[in-house]
């Protein structure tokens, strides 16, 4: 498959984990305003009924144009039954009518894989614009990410193996996930089931690294992309909700190519017809820095790097670290939000700076090496934090999904970030 182109924590999660091995176990409907779990792991949030009416059509069934119909009904076999593109052996570009590449600031880590972003959403329909949550998408949407491994990371784009491709559909009964772990050079399999790929190897910085990388089954993305609920009480029977993580305006505000035309991805949408209410000035837009694997932390001022430190920690970790704010389902949380450490990119870090882990005792995990707390300001090789992000042991490590690997530059940032924070109570 090498060519150019393939080459949590307290009670909440523990109530998630129960809730989410009840629902795996027994082929439920968990009904209005819930996540459905089926015993062949598909995951789908049920908002309820829905006016639109469904479109049909059978996988391959198109010869033309995206196959809307299956998007919204079937879990095909191939990847090319959904005809996403216009070479359906090469899911890095060309996207079929409806398609749109974008691309996100500061990207989530994935053991170096390039990544290719797509949304397709249905003619006619539009995202509607939030300040701070991620995008509401209209039932077809379908939010596309292909992982590719370049040989080199120092030369992406080129001699790359085509790992896997992650669908997001919104359907008429809500987001489901679907994985398609790419076979063949060809074409792509589902595999609801996931997969693990060993020997994987890719060059980083004169290094070669080999792990086992690892194709999520369907029912793992809701650890990372569900709310769940802050119950207030024995009757209360709210059920978590799946969401998208990086459709948000502050990671899209940036300048993408659109071969050959550069235009702030954001304005480019609102240009297409497929956003609404984007305000009419792109100054009262969030916007999180530009962060790569080229960037040198030491080389930024304390208000840039306090604020690359916020966006990485935002996308890598603010997805189940989180509690309320602006999330616009009241009384509900990330899955670890319950745990004291909530790392949204809109919070503000003075106003409480605990919530950032600054001298704060793990609440799950923890180890006798790190006494201090998740962050030691003036001192980031005595948090736990860092800790965290540069070990793989299970046990330990930081994100717990998604990474095989340690992120060195994303643990030079944070680390950088740390010994610079004001001295605290916990500060040696």
């Amino acid at each position: 498959m090498n060519n150019s182109r393939f080459s949590k924590l307290a009670r909440n999660s523990t109530l998630l984990a129960l809730t989410l091995s009840a629902l795996t176990a027994c082929d439920v409907d968990v009904g209005k305003d819930g996540l459905t779990i089926n015993k062949d792991d598909s995951v789908e949030y049920v908002p309820g009924p829905s006016s639109k009416p469904a479109e049909t059509a059978d996988c391959g069934g198109t010869s033309s144009g995206v196959n809307w119909g299956a998007l919204l009904n079937e879990n095909c076999p191939k990847l090319s039954d959904y005809n996403l593109f216009a070479d359906s052996s090469d899911p890095t570009r060309n996207p079929n009518t409806g398609g749109i590449p974008y691309d996100l600031s500061t990207p989530l880590f994935t053991d170096y894989a390039s990544k290719y972003r797509f949304v397709f959403i249905p003619e006619g329909e539009q995202a509607t614009y939030s300040e701070h949550e991620a995008f509401e998408f209209p039932v077809g949407s379908v939010l596309v990410k292909t992982f590719a491994m370049p040989a080199d990371t120092a030369n992406r784009g080129q001699n790359e193996t085509i790992i896997e491709t992650r669908l997001l559909i919104h359907r008429e009964n809500g987001w489901v996930a679907r994985p398609y772990y790419w076979d063949t050079q060809g074409d792509a399999s589902l595999a609801i089931a996931g997969k693990s790929v060993e020997n994987m190897t890719t060059l980083h910085n004169g290094q070669t690294l080999t792990f086992t990388y690892a194709v999520p089954k369907a029912s793992s993305c809701t650890s990372c992309h569900s709310v769940v609920p802050l119950l207030q009480g024995s009757e209360d029977q709210r059920q978590p909700i799946f969401k998208p993580i990086g459709p948000k305006a502050r990671f899209l505000n940036k300048d993408f190519d659109y071969e050959g035309y550069t235009r702030n991805q954001l304005a480019y949408w609102e240009e297409q017809g497929v956003l609404a209410g984007l305000p009419a000035s792109m100054s009262e837009v969030s916007k999180a820095p530009l962060f790569n694997d080229e960037l040198d932390p030491t080389t930024l001022t304390p208000e840039a790097l306090h604020d690359a430190a916020k966006a990485y920690l935002d996308i890598n970790c603010a997805h189940c670290h989180r509690s309320e704010l602006t999330l616009p389902e009241p009384l509900y949380a990330g899955p670890a939000g319950s745990s004291g450490l909530q790392m949204e990119f809109n919070r503000a870090y003075e106003d409480d700076p605990t919530r950032f882990g600054t001298c704060k005792t793990p609440v799950a995990g923890g180890s006798p090496d790190y006494p201090l707390g998740d962050v030691v300001p003036g001192a980031a090789d005595m948090s736990y934090l860092v800790f965290r992000m540069s070990t793989t042991d299970p046990r330990h490590k930081m994100p717990e999904l998604g990474r095989s690997t340690v992120h060195a530059e994303g643990v030079a940032l944070i680390s950088e970030w740390i010994d610079q924070l004001p001295e605290a109570a916990c500060s040696p």
